[in-house]
Order: C-alpha cells, then sequence, then structure tokens
C-alpha cells in the first residue's frame, strides 16, 4: 500500500529509510533473551507482576520482528502500523509494572502511615492513566498509516496527545515516589536494618528504571512533534539508540536487582498480602 498523498503543509511518509534488517534481528534476539529470562524469573517468584514484563517484551519482539517485513517492503501497510503501535505500547508495559511496584514498596517499608493516600490508590490512579495512555496512542498509531491524509495527520496528533500524557504521567509519579521517600526518611529511626535495606533497594530501582522510561517518553515526544519529516524520524538509529537501548537497560535492571523478590504478590485492603 502506497504512502498517502503529500500537501504542501504535511508531507508524510511511512518510512524515509529501508529499516535495517541486522538491527532488526539482533534487537529480536536481545529481547527474547530477556523474555526468556523473565519467564524463569516469573516461575521463581511466583510475583505475577513479572507478566507485564513479559508483555511488553514480547510487544518488542513483535515490533522489531514487523520491522524485518518493513526491510522486504518499506511501503507496505500492514508491517508499518504493527511495529509503530507495538513499539509504542510496550514500554507502558513496563510502566504499569513500576506503578504497581510503588503500592507494595510502601506497604514493604511500613510507611502506610506517612502516605499521602492509601497504597492501592497509586495502584489505581497511575495504572488507569497508563491504560488510558495505552488506548490513546494504540488508536494513534493504528490509524497513521493509512492513505488519508487527514486521517494520517489525526493520527500523529493523537500519538502526541498520548505520549504527552505518559511523560505527565511519570512526572508526577516520580514526585509521589520522591515525597513518599522523603517522608519514610523521617521515619527510618524506627525501621529495622534489614527491612530498611530491602524496600530502599526496591525504591532505586523503580526510580532508574523509571528514569529510562522517561528518558525513551520525552525522546518520543519530541520525536513526533516534530513531525514525520524531522530528522528523529528519517533516520533509524535514533529508534534503537533513545528507544531501544533504553528499554534494554530498563529490563536489565529489572532482572538484576529483581525487585519481585521483595515486594509481596498482591494488594489487599490498605495491607499486601502474599509475602
Amino acid at each position: 500500500m502506497a504512502n498517502p498523498p503529500k500537501s504542501a503543509a504535511f508531507d508524510w511518509e511511512m518510512f524515509r529509510y529501508i529499516p535495517s534488517l541486522a538491527g532488526s534481528i539482533a534487537a529480536m534476539i536481545i529481547f527474547t533473551i530477556i523474555a526468556c529470562l523473565q519467564v524463569w524469573q516469573w516461575m521463581k517468584t511466583r510475583n505475577h507482576i513479572n507478566i507485564y514484563l513479559i508483555m511488553g517484551t514480547l510487544c518488542e519482539i513483535c515490533g522489531y520482528g514487523a520491522r524485518i517485513a518493513s526491510h522486504f517492503d518499506n511501503a507496505s501497510w500492514g508491517p508499518f502500523i504493527t511495529q509503530g503501535t507495538l513499539l509504542l505500547v510496550g514500554p507502558l508495559f513496563f510502566a504499569a509494572t513500576i506503578y504497581m511496584m510503588l503500592g507494595r514498596t510502601i506497604v514493604l517499608a511500613g510507611g502506610e502511615d506517612v502516605s499521602l493516600i492509601k497504597p492501592m490508590w497509586y495502584t489505581r490512579i497511575f495504572v488507569g492513566a497508563d491504560i488510558s495512555t495505552l488506548i490513546i496512542q494504540g488508536l494513534g498509531a493504528s490509524i497513521m498509516g493509512t492513505k488519508k491524509l487527514k486521517l494520517a495527520i489525526a493520527g500523529e496528533k493523537i500519538v502526541i496527545a498520548g505520549l504527552a500524557l505518559q511523560t505527565a504521567t511519570f512526572v508526577f509519579f516520580l514526585v509521589a515516589t520522591l515525597d513518599f521517600h522523603i517522608r519514610m526518611n523521617r521515619k527510618a529511626s524506627n525501621i529495622s536494618i534489614e527491612n530498611s535495606s530491602n524496600w530502599l533497594r526496591v525504591l532505586w530501582t523503580l526510580y532508574s528504571v523509571s528514569a529510562l522510561i522517561l528518558f525513551r517518553c520525552i525522546f518520543r515526544l519530541i520525536e513526533y512533534a516534530m513531525g514525520n519529516a524531522s530528522y528523529l524520524i528519517a533516520h533509524e538509529w535514533t529508534l534503537y539508540v533513545f528507544d531501544a537501548v533504553p528499554m534494554f537497560l530498563a529490563l536489565v535492571i529489572l532482572l538484576v536487582m529483581e525487585p519481585t523478590r521483595y515486594v509481596p504478590r498482591k494488594l489487599s485492603g490498605s495491607r499486601l498480602s502474599g509475602a
């Protein structure tokens, strides 16, 4: 399927290059290895938060798999929509994992009394925003590659709105996490050394992974805001350096630090069960 017609005000194409076959295959292999390690970790801990990480990693695998098809036909609508949608929404599953772990970390630290809201509401608020972002970005990406210029323009604007919401959500999440951290430090003298070590380990993991995902979100927001004809979209290396690499590092941190080993499995009322 051909690219939509251009206009004087809007220069839009599916790809302005031929997607790298070697790069797509390498990314697929790397994320497949990570997915296998995630499955092993999930089987070991039986913490179902890991399922969301696996789902996000599968999106990365399938997204780069679709780019292999685009290598052989960079004007084909199907692979373009598939890779665009999956690579956009995949990190949202990583974000959902981070959001769900904050409430569990608060209870792990015994910090319900210093938390601004109940731990379960952190999960509900941020995961709710994450789901909204997923729907918005998925909708925008799915209609961008049509032959109709108006839909392509609308799809790009929808994606930008979704990325802006995702970025704002992450900023608020980091502020909420930092607020809890500060409040909890004031209570530190009443915490056992072992428990303090565990919740701080998880909290710093959340900071690290959140920073990487936020960096990727800001890149994607700038990329789409600059337009389809901009340097960032027109050059493939930016996708790998500013999207694939940060997501790879975030997943490696989660595998190495293994925060799900410390946080309990379920939220139940104001407490967590299944520790």
